[in-house]
């Protein structure tokens, strides 16, 4: 999966943006054809054209040193999401899942009703899982290390508070020995493993 943009691909992705409008075609005309020429998805090249758009908001003489010219959309904001409202939907979503909820039924309650708010909080949550999997495991470890019972998309399994980090575990063991136990456990540890 590619991440970073060139200026060349934000030039042609604004004049696709700029066709679209004259021609009286949606943004979603343009994101679908960078999206293949990008070899990325629709949701990530929309989701870069809204961020582009609030930084020429912010600073305007750099999209006319680019020669990009902005569309005027009647579209209401496109809201990013926060990286704490991403790990919130996740934790959410993995801790209804553990209960027994599915993914749709948690956006669902989560959306409250908003089809359009559900559609993009469930392509954001399947994003997560499926391109951003070491985030979605660190978050799993956060969880955990709050005794957090959760869904494990990976294992599919659920995380208890009975699962254990053993390795943890032989260290906290040996590290309590007094000298004369952690003789013999080590004498011991060298039979069983000679």
């Amino acid at each position: 999966m590619k991440s970073n943009w060139t200026i060349e691909q934000t030039k042609k992705l604004f004049g696709l943006a700029y066709v679209a409008s004259s021609k009286n075609k949606g943004l979603n005309w343009a994101f679908e054809m960078t999206a293949k020429d990008t070899d990325r998805s629709v949701n990530s090249v929309r989701n870069y054209y809204y961020a582009q758009i609030k930084m020429f908001e912010i600073v305007p003489k750099l999209a006319d040193d680019l020669g990009i010219k902005i569309v005027n959309s009647n579209r209401s904001d496109f809201e990013l999401f926060s990286s704490e409202d991403i790990e919130d939907l996740v934790k959410t979503v993995l801790k209804e899942k553990a209960k027994g909820k599915s993914v749709r039924a948690t956006i669902n309650k989560l959306s409250k009703g908003d089809g359009k708010l559900a559609l993009r909080l469930q392509n954001k949550y399947r994003s997560m899982v499926g391109n951003h999997k070491q985030k979605v495991i660190k978050l799993m470890e956060g969880m955990r290390a709050k005794d957090e019972i959760f869904y494990n998309p990976y294992t599919k399994k659920l995380s208890t508070e009975c699962e254990v980090d053993n390795h943890k575990k032989l260290v906290d063991f040996v590290t309590n020995l007094d000298e004369s136990e952690a003789e013999r456990f080590l004498d011991l540890m060298q039979r069983v493993f000679a």
